[in-house]
C-alpha cells in the first residue's frame, strides 16, 4: 500500500472574500484522481489532518461515476457474489430467492435508479421512491421488499467504497389489509356449481382442500399424485413462466387428498391430453407448460358472482385465490388440530415452532374436517 500522503493531494481555492480554502483530492485504485473535497480550513496542516482522517474513516469513494445499473448487473444471479456470500456464511438462499430479487430489481428499482450514480442515491431519493410505490397502490409488504433489495445493494456498494455511507432507509409502516375468506356455506354453494372450465374447478377445489399455494398447484405433475396423497416439492413462477425447483420455504412436504378431491383429480387426469408422468396436472395447450393461473382466479370470481358475491363485495372482503390457504388454515385451527400438524400440511414452518412430520395414517382427522366442511 502506498504511504498515506501519496493517496491525496491538496490545493487551494480563493473565495471572493477571505483567505484561500484548501481542498483535497484522493487517488483512486486506477491511479486517477477523484474530484476535490472542501476541507473547510485555510490552514494547510489542518487540511492535511482532515484528509488523513477522511482516509482512515473509509470515506473515500473509489469510483464516483458508476451508475446503479452498472453496479447491479447480475447482482442477484444464482452463483454470483451475493448468493455465494450467503451460502458461505451459512445463511439460507435459494435460486427462487435470487429470481424474486432479480424481478424486483428489474421491475421496480432499475426504472427509478438505473441511470443514477450510486453517490446520488440519498435519503431523499429513497423516500421519494418509497412514497411513489405507495401512491401507485403497492402493499406495504411489496414496498418493503423493494426497499430491502435496495438496502442490500447499497450495503454492497458501501463495502466496496463506492459510496461514503449507507443512506437511511425508512420502511413503510402500512397495516396489511386482512385477507378475507368465504364462509362454509358459501364454499359449499360455490363447489356445487357447474364450472365452465373443469381444470379451474379442480384447482380451486384442491386449494380449499389442501391449502396449497397457486404456484405449488401449477407445478404439480402426474407423477406427484399418489392415490391419497400428493408430493409437493416445487413451485411454478408465473412471472417468468419457469419452474422453481423448491417451494417457497425451500422444503418438500406430503399433502393428503380427501376422497372427494381424489375423484375429481382422477377425472382431470383422464382428460389430460398429454398423459405422461411429467405432464402437468393442470395442463395447457402447450405440453411443457401448465395452464395460466390467472384463469383459475378469473373463473373463481365468475363463480362467486353466481352465488351472489359481486366484484364490489369481493374486493371489500379482500377475497383472492390465496384466500383458500387462509380458509384451510382457519378451518383446521378452529377444529383444534395441533399447530404442528397444520404446519406439516401448509409448509408454514417458523423458527419458533418445532418441525413435526406426520404420516398419512395420522391425518385422518384432517380428511374428515375438510370433507365435512366442503360437502356437509
Amino acid at each position: 500500500m502506498a504511504p498515506i500522503g501519496k493517496l491525496f493531494s491538496l490545493y487551494s481555492r480563493k473565495p471572493r472574500k477571505g483567505k484561500p480554502v484548501f481542498y483535497a483530492r484522493f487517488k483512486k485504485p486506477d491511479g486517477t484522481w477523484g474530484s476535490g473535497k472542501c476541507t473547510n480550513t485555510t490552514n494547510r496542516n489542518m487540511a492535511e489532518t482532515w484528509a488523513i482522517n477522511y482516509l482512515q474513516g473509509g470515506q473515500v469513494v473509489l469510483k464516483e461515476n458508476i451508475t446503479f445499473e452498472e453496479f447491479t448487473a447480475g447482482f442477484f444471479n444464482w452463483g454470483g457474489e451475493w448468493a455465494t456470500d450467503k451460502q458461505v456464511t451459512g445463511k439460507r438462499v435459494t435460486p427462487r430467492q435470487c429470481k424474486e430479487k432479480t424481478a424486483i430489481l428489474i421491475g421496480r428499482l432499475l426504472p427509478v435508479f438505473g441511470k443514477m450514480r450510486l453517490t446520488q442515491i440519498d435519503k431523499t431519493a429513497i423516500k421519494a421512491f418509497r412514497n411513489d410505490l405507495f401512491l401507485k397502490g403497492y402493499a406495504g409488504q411489496t414496498i418493503n421488499a423493494s426497499l430491502s433489495c435496495l438496502k442490500v445493494i447499497l450495503e454492497a456498494a458501501e463495502e466496496k467504497a463506492l459510496i461514503r455511507y449507507l443512506p437511511k432507509i425508512e420502511r413503510a409502516s402500512i397495516k396489511a389489509k386482512e385477507r378475507g375468506i368465504l364462509t362454509v356455506e358459501e364454499v359449499r354453494r360455490l363447489f356445487a356449481l357447474e364450472w365452465p372450465d373443469f381444470r379451474c374447478y379442480v384447482m380451486n377445489f384442491a386449494a380449499a382442500s389442501t391449502g396449497l399455494r397457486r404456484g405449488e398447484l401449477l407445478a404439480l405433475q402426474l407423477k406427484q399424485v399418489h392415490g391419497d396423497y400428493i408430493e409437493v416439492n416445487r413451485s411454478w413462477d408465473e412471472v417468468s413462466a419457469s419452474m422453481n425447483e423448491t417451494t417457497k420455504t425451500g422444503r418438500s412436504r406430503t399433502v393428503i387428498i380427501p376422497g372427494m378431491l381424489k375423484r375429481e383429480i382422477d377425472r382431470l387426469i383422464d382428460m389430460n391430453p398429454w398423459g405422461k408422468p411429467d405432464s402437468f396436472l393442470f395442463y395447457s395447450t402447450v405440453e411443457h407448460k401448465p395452464m395460466e393461473g390467472s384463469l383459475a382466479l378469473e373463473t373463481l370470481y365468475q363463480a362467486m358472482e353466481v352465488i351472489g358475491i359481486d366484484g364490489i363485495a369481493r374486493k371489500a372482503r379482500n377475497i383472492t385465490f390465496h384466500s383458500w390457504r387462509h380458509w384451510f388454515n382457519s378451518l383446521l385451527i378452529n377444529a383444534k388440530v395441533p399447530i404442528q400438524k397444520i404446519q406439516s400440511l401448509t409448509g408454514h414452518l417458523t423458527a419458533e415452532m418445532t418441525q413435526h412430520y406426520y404420516h398419512i395414517d395420522e391425518l385422518g382427522d384432517v380428511v374428515d374436517i375438510v370433507q365435512e366442511s366442503l360437502i356437509g
